[in-house]
């Protein structure tokens, strides 16, 4: 018998009987998780506290049958039954044998008959279970295999029960830290739109830090938990955004946040975006957490450019990051295109994890008449709209549209914003084109006022938050902005012609981007140290007189825009481990 406390349901509707069996299995030093006259009650019982051997009587009250309820409650919970019955005949045998029970007792018995029977059972089952995980195990090998032939990564959740493939009543938790403009925010909220749409099953929490969360409309089956914000003030440097607190306070903060809301909500899969272990390490505990549950599947997300390859291995290299994504991440998950920017050979990704990294295409936000599936949606290839092509999407004899952006507002005022209005003050004749401003959201208030005081009189028109650029860029005959991941993305998917003045605050993404595409010749770009108002002009004029080298890229197919549906499509060959309740 085994040494281990065993918990044991005893369904017999006599009962004196059902006393005795339940002293004799206590004096065992077995749990009794309940008792049980009739099949309903039996299943129900089960139900609540699932048992590892079952003494089961054949003939239950109200006419219930026996061995039906042992093959259900088998069925539902791998449990042992023995039979405890006054009919040992031929036909008995051989119908209780159908089920497989791991033994008899005859009544009348005695305590050391069921004794002998009990364990004999306990043993006989642990020994069957042990054999039935070994030969899951096997299969489990040989799926991943076959996945890594086809380029799928099945990582063992190290789950001994079931599992169910993801989106059928999964739980997904994405988590977005959010210090700096709006780019996470965006791109977090475009997955969860897609994933929504295609898996019906799925309920999302998504957790940010970001200000300006309460601004987006959120799909149905989720909801969010708002982070206090914070501010980005040095390559390590985190600062309280509102609240009066210490970096150090608001950092440990949000990181008791998070990890309660991981216990509480207990997700199956939790997607990470960009930063593998959170602001400063605020996700560090919760992704200890997960990894001892050993039942998350934990998947990072990451934009294409990081930041320049020489800070990025420093940085992670002082850190230790890749080893510990190694360790807390089964997948990664790439939003981009090697052919573009390869993200992997760039950050000197081991080759274990580099064969768990997964491309799947840039995340582009949606244009309004995207939103129902129209045919102009980023990731379909239809043929190119006339209007793509070049022609004022106002009619002919419209005055050329140039749209200016910095993102969400954190930086650019002086390199992009200012220079422009310069531009267009110095102007010699009338301004041949409109302009319209998109500052962001995050613009501080006294750099709102400015912007308002020294545009009167030009022909510029302010938008301060629109919760996307994409309607204003496909509008648009080109396009001035920086060059952050989500104002990138929505630029090659819907604009004509761009010119990127990147951001470099605290670290060279943006530049890192624009001079690519630039060099792809798929924009124009200037370094912001050598922006002023005579070289802006000369470049927006160049860039108007050019071809929509945008609009082709996307007509050729040169750029993958499907990467929230492609995501999406990868999650769907994975699967996910059963919740307890």
């Amino acid at each position: 018998m085994t040494a281990a406390k065993q918990k044991v349901l005893i369904v017999e509707d006599e009962m004196i009987v059902q006393m005795h069996l339940e002293g004799i299995v206590s004096g065992l030093g077995h749990h009794v998780v309940g008792t049980a006259a009739t099949t309903e009650e039996a299943l129900a019982a089960a139900d609540a506290d699932a048992p590892d051997l079952v003494l089961m009587d054949i003939h239950l009250a109200d006419g219930c049958d026996g061995v039906q309820t042992a093959a259900a409650l088998r069925e539902r919970h791998d449990c042992a039954v023995v039979f405890v019955t006054a009919y040992a005949d031929e036909a008995t045998i051989q119908r209780t044998s159908e089920t497989v029970p791991a033994g008899y007792v005859v009544k009348p018995f005695t305590g050391a008959d069921v004794r002998a029977a009990i364990s004999t059972a306990l043993v006989g089952h642990s020994t069957l279970r042990a054999a039935r995980q070994a030969a899951r195990d096997e299969q489990d090998r040989a799926d991943d295999l076959a996945r890594r032939s086809r380029g799928i990564r099945q990582v063992d959740l190290g789950v001994a029960g079931p599992r169910r493939p993801f989106g059928q009543d999964t739980r997904l938790l994405v988590y977005s830290h959010d210090t700096l403009g709006l780019g996470h925010l965006r791109r977090s909220t475009a997955l969860i739109r897609q994933l929504t749409e295609d898996h019906p099953g799925l309920s999302t929490l998504l957790v940010s830090g970001s200000p300006m969360v309460h601004r987006y409309p959120l799909p149905p089956r989720t909801d969010y938990v708002k982070l206090p914000a914070v501010r980005k003030e040095g390559p390590q440097d985190y600062q309280a955004r509102s609240l009066g607190m210490s970096g150090q306070g608001i950092q440990s903060m949000r990181s008791n946040l998070l990890l309660r809301t991981v216990q509480d909500y207990d997700p199956d899969v939790i997607l990470v975006d960009h930063s593998p272990l959170g602001m400063g390490g605020e996700l560090v505990p919760s992704l200890e957490w997960l990894g001892e549950t050993g039942r998350c599947l934990r998947v990072l997300g990451l934009r294409d450019v990081i930041d320049s390859p020489e800070r990025v291995a420093k940085l992670w290299g002082d850190d230790g990051v890749l080893e510990k994504i190694d360790r807390f991440y089964e997948h990664v998950v790439v939003y981009g295109s090697a052919e573009i920017y390869d993200t992997v050979r760039e950050y000197a990704f081991p080759e274990g994890l580099a064969a768990r990294c997964h491309p799947v295409g840039y995340v582009c936000g949606r244009r309004a008449d995207d939103r129902d599936g129209g045919a102009d949606a980023p990731g379909a290839s239809p043929a190119p709209q006339a209007d793509e092509l070049g022609t004022p999407v106002d009619g002919p004899g419209a005055r050329p549209r140039v749209v200016v952006a910095i993102g969400g507002g954190d930086g650019g005022v002086d390199t992009v914003l200012h220079p422009f209005l310069d531009m267009l003050r110095g102007w010699e004749g009338p301004v041949p084109f409109d302009t319209e401003f998109l500052p962001g959201p995050l613009l501080p208030e006294a750099d709102a006022d400015e912007l308002v005081r020294r545009s009167h009189g030009l022909p510029v028109t302010i938008q301060h938050f629109v919760p996307s650029s994409a309607d204003r860029f496909a509008r648009a005959d080109l396009v001035v902005s920086t060059a952050g991941y989500n104002s990138s993305t929505e630029i090659l998917g819907y604009a004509r012609r761009a010119l990127f003045v990147p951001r470099i605050m605290h670290r060279e993404e943006q530049l890192v981007r624009a001079a690519r595409l630039e060099e792809l010749g798929l924009a124009q770009m200037i370094h912001p140290e050598q922006v002023t108002p005579s070289r802006l002009a000369r470049e927006v004029q160049a860039a108007l007189a050019a071809p929509p080298v945008l609009a082709e890229a996307r007509a050729a197919g040169r750029v993958p825009l499907d990467g929230a549906a492609q995501l999406s499509a990868f999650l769907a060959t994975l699967e996910v481990g059963s919740r307890g309740s």
